[in-house]
């Protein structure tokens, strides 16, 4: 079932309340799918089409089917399902912890952690200064440590990060549901036009695919 959360970095105003910016960017994509060429023709019905692995045209095809359900499951559950270098972008850290946004678990580590000042300098935090949280996907100031107050306004922060499992075994073994969501998409790709897995179609992903996802899915309340 979903999980009641209120979303990071809230911060109260009148009447309402207001989540500054806060975002992941891709940095070094994952060196391996959950799927392998193999695997997802054989998800998709194509068993015999083609033998994987040849040179093949519709290897390309396939492969990119395979990174793109795998993006959107990402997407869609807030998780790295494999590792994958990401920066998270901040206008503003207004607490002792730093709650890392969607695409950050299961945290791997930090790598590092930089501002701009306001003469437009950037600095690399101390390691010194925080502790990181890699159960959580947070960071939080250590006994001695503190935030750079001389910031520049707009998005003085970036955070290197290095998310997802270590492998495709460990993935399955934690996520089955994850990785049986990315065989229904990437099924869903490859046969556009007689699906094998959507009772229509034309259905922008396929039957199964939401229930697979429903236990990631965060539901905020306010």
């Amino acid at each position: 079932m979903g999980v009641f959360v209120q979303p990071p970095f809230w911060a109260t105003g009148y009447r309402r309340r207001v989540a500054p910016h806060a975002w992941s960017v891709l940095v070094t994509p994952p060196a391996v799918e959950p799927l392998t060429l193999a695997e997802a023709m054989l998800r998709a019905g194509l068993t015999g089409s083609w033998v994987p692995g040849t040179g093949d045209d519709r290897d390309a095809l396939m492969t990119g089917f395979i990174a793109a359900a795998r993006a959107k499951v990402e997407q869609d559950s807030g998780y790295a399902l494999l590792t994958q270098t990401r920066d998270v972008y901040l206008d503003a850290v207004s607490d002792w912890r730093i709650t890392l946004p969607a695409q950050s678990k299961p945290l791997q580590s930090v790598t590092s952690i930089k501002t701009w000042d306001s003469a437009g300098a950037q600095n690399t935090l101390d390691v010194s200064n925080y502790l990181v949280d890699l159960d959580g996907a947070r960071i939080g100031l250590s006994d001695t440590g503190m935030w750079p107050t001389d910031l520049r306004g707009f998005q003085p922060w970036v955070i290197r990060i290095v998310a997802g499992y270590v492998d495709v075994a460990t993935l399955k073994a934690h996520h089955p549901l994850l990785v049986h969501a990315v065989g229904l998409l990437v099924a869903h790709y490859a046969t556009a036009g007689r699906d094998l897995v959507s009772v229509d179609g034309m259905e922008d992903v396929p039957y199964g695919y939401d229930d697979a996802l429903s236990g990631y899915r965060p539901i905020y309340v306010c």
